[in-house]
């Protein structure tokens, strides 16, 4: 398992980099909901703890 901090850095830059495909339009839905995803489980990660 990752370092919390070490998660949230990622997903920072992965939310950086965020930007509209304009030759594959799902493609920054898909990614938007990996993050969102990302995101939840490193908040059930932080409320074990």
């Amino acid at each position: 398992m990752t370092a919390p901090a070490f998660t949230a850095r990622q997903l920072a830059r992965e939310i950086g980099r965020l930007s509209p495909d304009w030759r594959n339009p799902e493609r920054y839905f898909e990614n938007r909901h990996e993050i969102e995803r990302a995101l939840q489980r490193l908040a059930r990660q932080l409320e074990k703890q």
